[in-house]
């Protein structure tokens, strides 16, 4: 299910102040991650999908679960998902989705412990 252009879960911020902020935000998250995970995610076509409240300071509760339940469906179908959830575990990413887990759902994974074994459907 693509996000669609102008759909309510959009942020309501200007489109060349939020188009900035994404990229700003979007360089700040991806610093340091692998090249191949970061050109061939299935998020980098709609980077602030993935990028977290900081750009959606303004979306309610709902719509944030709107956003984040169409990130998973994204992340389910990614071709890097594995190294996706690697480095999240890795790094502790403090905002956004990576591997169909919230921030604060990977924050509080033990660890590393055997992600192999999980898949990109159970996590969605």
């Amino acid at each position: 299910m693509p996000h669609e252009v102008g759909s309510p879960l959009r942020a309501k911020t200007p489109a060349p102040a939020r188009d900035r902020a994404a990229l700003i935000l979007l360089a700040a998250v991806t610093a340091g991650m692998p090249r191949h995970l970061a050109e061939n995610a299935a998020c980098m076509f709609d980077p602030e999908l993935h990028t977290g409240p900081d750009l959606f300071a303004d979306e309610s509760a709902e719509e944030r679960e709107a956003r984040v339940q169409v990130a998973r469906e994204v992340c389910a179908d990614c071709p890097v998902w594995a190294s996706c959830l690697f480095y999240a575990l890795d790094t502790r990413p403090e905002v956004g989705v990576w591997a169909g887990l919230t921030a604060e759902e990977i924050a509080s994974l033990p660890g590393p412990a055997d992600p192999v074994a999980w898949s990109p459907r159970e996590v969605a």
